[in-house]
């Protein structure tokens, strides 16, 4: 096997994980985005009302419950305590799922096209 094929290989796990995540967030979204935005948002719906404001509710509220700097800078310091942790783990998982995807799509992309332009 060459360089290019594992970089090819790379690729296509990353996008493997895009599509995993974006079954994941058609799950947040119908399951547990409404009841996120009712604990925090105080019934603000401004996330769940398509896929793609989805898809960023769900990075949103992922990096509220990674990072208290984040929480504090929203305002969402004391609420974020209202959602149970299982929820919050399952939206910090899907987080990762999306930058471990676009890491190995986009880096590996932009390593196979420079490979192929020398």
């Amino acid at each position: 096997m060459d360089i290019e094929n594992i970089l090819d290989m790379g690729i296509s796990i990353g996008m493997l994980l895009i599509f995993i995540w974006m079954s994941c967030v058609l799950y947040l979204k119908n399951k547990w985005l409404c009841f996120i935005e009712d604990k925090l948002e105080d019934g603000r719906r401004c996330y769940s009302l398509n896929f793609f404001l989805a898809g960023h509710g769900t990075l949103h509220y992922a990096t509220v419950f990674l990072s208290k700097f984040h929480a504090k800078r929203y305002g969402l310091l004391e609420k974020r305590h209202r959602v149970p942790k299982d929820v919050q783990r399952l939206f910090i998982v899907v987080y990762c799922l999306f930058i471990t995807g676009s890491i190995l799509c986009l880096g590996f992309a932009g390593i196979l096209s420079v490979l192929q332009a020398s």
